[in-house]
């Protein structure tokens, strides 16, 4: 009897448990991020190639840093929920960049929690991330963001004339929460 009431028992946590989960997953808000701004470094390190037959592959490595901002969080495809965000970077010259990039929601809690990128352009690149938050008073106080693993790739965009011409890198990105007073005069506030 002792038995049968132990399973019994543990079939009933099993099923709150679960039940538990799948309704937490599917009321997810993360619109308490929007607004905030990270100030991320990558480093990205890999190999260029060439289209000469004796090539060998030379290593490259880099390092910048760029500001994002979360301006929306988009849940109008409830399995596809995600962070919408605007990018600041520059150009080896100084000049301004701006791009958009959306960090789709893979799971966990408000404060602690996984996202995927990719971005297909001519130089494609993806991640994994994890960003985690610390609140007081129900004021996010601190953030941070760190890759979990990421790439970035490109192939020449001739395949005749050029067909072995590319570079393929290992990317890691870290960053923290960061005022938008402290935000350099180049980033559009």
């Amino acid at each position: 009897m002792k038995s049968k009431k132990a399973w019994l028992i543990g079939i009933t946590v099993a099923f709150l448990v679960t039940w538990f989960s799948f309704g937490t997953a599917h009321s997810q808000d993360l619109s308490g991020w929007v607004g905030t701004w990270f100030k991320l470094t990558s480093t990205s390190k890999g190999y260029d190639t060439s289209n000469e037959p004796d090539h060998i592959p030379q290593a490259l490595s880099d390092k910048s840093t760029a500001y994002l901002k979360i301006t929306a969080w988009n849940t109008t495809n409830q399995s596809d929920k995600f962070l919408s965000c605007s990018v600041y970077d520059q150009d080896e010259d100084g000049n301004p960049n701006q791009s958009s990039i959306s960090l789709h929601y893979v799971g966990g809690t408000d404060l602690d929690f996984l996202v995927l990128c990719h971005i297909a352009s001519e130089q494609n690149v993806g991640f994994i991330g994890r960003i985690t938050g610390k609140q007081s008073s129900g004021i996010l106080k601190s953030a941070t963001f760190k890759t979990l693993g990421g790439y970035s790739y490109a192939r020449s965009s001739d395949p005749i004339l050029n067909p072995r011409s590319g570079e393929a890198e290992g990317l890691t990105i870290t960053g923290s929460l960061i005022s938008e007073s402290k935000l350099p005069s180049w980033v559009p506030k």
